[in-house]
């Protein structure tokens, strides 16, 4: 039993023995490496690191004037929409204006059968005259009446006459004054009719309220219509109005006066121009925007009303602005960033980027107009790194 102890002993002395030669042949190993074959730092991207310059293109910062503008969109409206309609009840006799036809302010555009408005006319003026004698035989009998309570009078206060006959004179007086007073009532009326009958016979012929053109013609002739039926409906086509809003954002930017440029799908290569006219005086709650109507000269009447429109505000114009071309600008992790080149290295300038413009960029802050930048190798180029334009 002892015997077996010991060789376990002596078996586990040799194992330990081999673990510490094997650990310090490690270690000598280790330390034996030169200090060149040790690991590296791993290397830059970029030739900087071995004292090279690395080989750039550059642009210069242009200074710019350029717009500020606020994007709208909607539909195009005509200044003025009017729907005709017939003040009497009649049948058509001729309708003088169609679709699409241009027509001017006073314009006759429809008739109607004016016999019985005429007819009507003649019988108010009849009845006008037949008051008017009516009125002239009462007015005689009263100024009679009247002559003669002034006689009675004088005869009641001689005693010639008896007081019965005095209140008999009175009552005549009385009567006659009443008849004259229904016979002028009775003219008033008459001559209403007459002003009435008139307005009727002028109602046979429908003019035009507004200078424009004819958008919808309801009728035609020889319809029996009712009084309040739409005729038609004209618009007027220039200027044109555009009804839009603007986000409360730019509320403050928005005036009265300001220019609009809009286009419009039917003529893709044309710019068409206006003006702001109209500002709401209050922002919509629930769509935080403004409403504003631009006024649009259409001479030609090129534009439609109802053609959706997409344009732009010209809030301000602003010069001394710095360009650089898209490519000199280094996005990384949405920070933007651009290298002024300046005796022979550049340096790293974070930048605020606005409008676009035929491949080139604003910049808000961040550099002047007449800094030279990098324009390649972006990639490369780090704070104080060595540049060599190509």
């Amino acid at each position: 039993m002892d015997k077996i102890i010991n060789k376990k002993i002596k078996l586990l002395i040799v194992h330990c023995s081999l673990l510490i030669l094997l650990t310090l042949f490690f270690q000598s190993c280790s330390s034996d490496k030169k200090p060149a074959e040790k690991e590296k730092p791993q290397k830059p991207l970029t030739a900087h690191i071995d004292g090279k310059a690395i080989k750039i293109k550059t642009a210069n910062v242009e200074a710019r004037t350029i717009e500020r503008m606020v994007e709208i969109t909607g539909t195009l409206a005509a200044w003025e929409e009017v729907t005709v309609s017939s003040e009497v009840s009649g049948t058509i006799q001729g309708v003088f204006a169609d679709l699409g036809d241009a027509v001017k302010q006073g314009q006759v555009v429809l008739t109607f059968d004016l016999r019985e408005p005429a007819a009507n006319l003649k019988a108010a003026e009849e009845n006008l005259k037949t008051n008017e004698k009516n009125y002239e035989r009462v007015l005689a009998l009263r100024n009679d009446a009247h002559t003669n309570l002034k006689r009675y009078e004088g005869l009641f206060a001689e005693d010639v006459i008896s007081k019965k006959d005095m209140d008999a004179a009175l009552t005549q007086y009385y009567v006659q004054e009443a008849s004259l007073k229904q016979a002028e009532s009775m003219i008033n009326q008459a001559k209403a009719q007459v002003i009435i009958a008139k307005k009727h016979l002028a109602d046979t012929e429908i003019l035009s309220p507004i200078s424009g053109e004819v958008k919808k013609r309801f009728v035609s002739a020889g319809e029996t219509i009712q009084a309040k039926t739409p005729l038609f409906i004209i618009v007027k086509n220039d200027p044109l109005k555009l009804k839009t809003q603007v986000s409360e954002q730019f509320v403050g930017e928005i005036k009265v006066g300001q220019g609009v440029r809009v286009a419009v799908d039917a003529f893709p290569e044309r710019v068409f121009t206006g003006n702001v006219t109209r500002i709401s005086p209050a922002v919509d709650e629930k769509t935080r925007a403004m409403d504003i109507e631009v006024r649009i000269p259409n001479p030609k009447r090129l534009l439609k009303s109802g053609l959706f429109a997409k344009g732009n505000i010209l809030t301000k114009r602003e010069s001394n602005v710095p360009f650089v071309p898209e490519g000199a600008v280094y996005s990384f992790v949405g920070i933007n960033k651009v290298y002024v080149v300046k005796d022979g290295k550049v340096q790293d300038r974070p930048v605020k980027t606005g409008v676009r413009e035929n491949g080139f960029v604003e910049l808000i802050e961040g550099v002047k107009p007449g800094e030279i930048v990098a324009a390649s190798s972006l990639d490369q180029l780090f704070e104080g790194a060595k540049v060599e334009v190509k």
